[in-house]
């Protein structure tokens, strides 16, 4: 004895998806027709490629020219030149420190001449004073020399007035009071060139030293920019070498492929006609890839649940799908229930089904899945089950179908007809025909109700007659 809720629904294939091209354009081949199978991975129809060729070349053409200023970035000899700037201020500041050194040394040879031609002159008169003079312009000439002949170049440049003035004090023929006035001025003047070069070489010096700190600075600037401008120009390659691949998918979208085998159940659009982008997705049934026959469009046009429980058809097959692409191998019936018999309803249950199709027999299903959720019908609460069938060459997707879900069943029992059951206040009970003839009124205990037969669990044994709709 068993018991069952029953709906009416419709068969679908278990996978079908809506194919179109992500971006719209002109159809330049279609090359598949409605039934042929398809294999994964198969052309089924291109569209105009000109735009998506010309993007791809200028993406291409962007990154090479990234990848240029890469290189350029990257074979820059900043660096190196700023270490050469600093390794030249290093040596110019050296140089300025010889060279300042150098007229130091000139200038303080100078002084000593002067300050022994000074020291050395002494009054005398007549011809003691004219071999005297002699004398001393032998000692001066032959001191100022000897003191200047290590220092000829730098005295000549920085100190020869003051050589030349110590050999003129040394050699100076006259009254001794001028020769010692001459030799103190010489000496004077020596110490002032000396102390002016001095200061002037520290200036020397000083910008010699400004321009190391500078050549350091460009450096530092040029070591610390480094790291960066390689990053941000590496940057500038990612970044155009991704829209290159976004251009080479872009292209590659312009061809239709099949993305499994199947059978092409739809095709809306020739060759030379535009198709726009495909936006249209498939309602999926609980529990499998199967779709929700004419779900979208019972849900568009707010039909009412009949009309969904028929498997409600568009005028156009598809939709407005450029194709269809189902797997007619496997079949499962989508059917709501309301939510009252829903609740019954649970997964792995026997399922009867019958089809107009095959009006000869029914088909023995599975229930796949019971749907989470409820879905509005006309104002009535539904839920969609989804029913797996066994392979039967004689189904074909949208079929109308009328399942009856087992919902409980027991062992072999006693039943009887649902019309012989008389339910009173006090109980249940049947007319029972007795071998004489007569008509018994007997109480019986029920168990199972089903359809049609009501399973009897007491008060009658098997072979007894009852009387069906009528009796006292």
């Amino acid at each position: 004895m068993s018991t069952g809720v029953d709906s009416t629904g419709s068969v679908s294939s278990v996978g079908s998806t809506n194919l179109g091209f992500p971006t719209g354009g002109q159809l330049t081949s279609v090359r598949v027709k409605v039934g042929d199978l398809v294999h994964a991975g198969q052309v089924l129809a291109t569209i105009d490629d000109f735009a998506a060729r010309r993007a791809l070349q200028q993406a291409r053409a962007q990154l090479a020219g990234q990848q240029a200023q890469y290189d350029k970035v990257a074979d820059a000899p900043s660096v190196q030149g700023a270490q050469s700037s600093v390794n030249a201020a290093a040596s110019i500041v050296s140089a300025t420190k010889r060279q300042v050194d150098a007229t130091l040394a000139a200038d303080d040879a100078a002084v000593a001449a002067a300050g022994q031609g000074a020291s050395g002159a002494t009054p005398m008169t007549g011809e003691d004073a004219t071999g005297a003079t002699a004398g001393v312009v032998t000692a001066a000439g032959s001191t100022a020399a000897g003191a200047a002949s290590g220092l000829a170049a730098g005295a000549m440049a920085a100190g020869g007035s003051a050589l030349t003035a110590a050999g003129s004090t040394g050699g100076a023929a006259g009254p001794a009071g001028a020769g010692g006035a001459s030799g103190a001025q010489t000496l004077a003047q020596a110490t002032a060139k000396r102390q002016a070069d001095a200061a002037a070489g520290q200036v020397q010096i000083a910008n010699a030293r400004q321009g190391q700190v500078t050549a350091q600075n460009s450096l530092d600037s040029a070591s610390a920019a480094r790291p960066n401008d390689l990053a941000a120009a590496r940057a500038a390659v990612d970044a155009a070498r991704s829209q290159v691949l976004v251009a080479q998918q872009n292209l590659a979208n312009t061809t239709l492929r099949a993305p499994a085998d199947g059978t092409i159940t739809a095709l809306n659009g020739v060759v030379g006609e535009f198709v726009a982008a495909s936006g249209s997705t498939t309602p999926a049934a609980p529990g499998t890839d199967a779709a929700i026959p004419g779900a979208a469009q019972a849900a568009n046009a707010a039909a009412g649940a009949a009309g969904a429980a028929a498997g409600a058809s568009p005028t156009r097959p598809g939709g407005t799908q450029f194709l269809v692409l189902q797997n007619l191998t496997q079949f499962a019936v989508v059917v709501p229930f309301q939510e009252i018999d829903a609740a019954k309803i649970a997964p792995q249950q026997h399922v009867s089904v019958s089809l107009d199709a095959i009006p000869d027999g029914t088909l023995d299903g599975t229930v796949l899945a019971v749907a989470p959720s409820a879905t509005a019908l006309s104002g009535s609460i539904e839920y969609y089950v989804t029913i797996g069938l066994p392979a039967d060459p004689r189904v074909h997707d949208g079929q109308s179908a009328r399942a009856t879900v087992i919902t409980s069943q027991s062992g072999p029992t006693i039943s009887v007809p649902n019309g012989a059951l008389h339910r009173q206040p006090n109980g249940t009970s049947v007319t029972v025909v007795t071998p004489d003839g007569r008509q018994v009124p007997t109480p019986v205990t029920t168990g199972v109700a089903g359809p049609d037969r009501t399973e009897i669990t007491g008060g009658l044994a098997e072979g007894q007659q009852v009387v069906v709709g009528g009796g006292r």
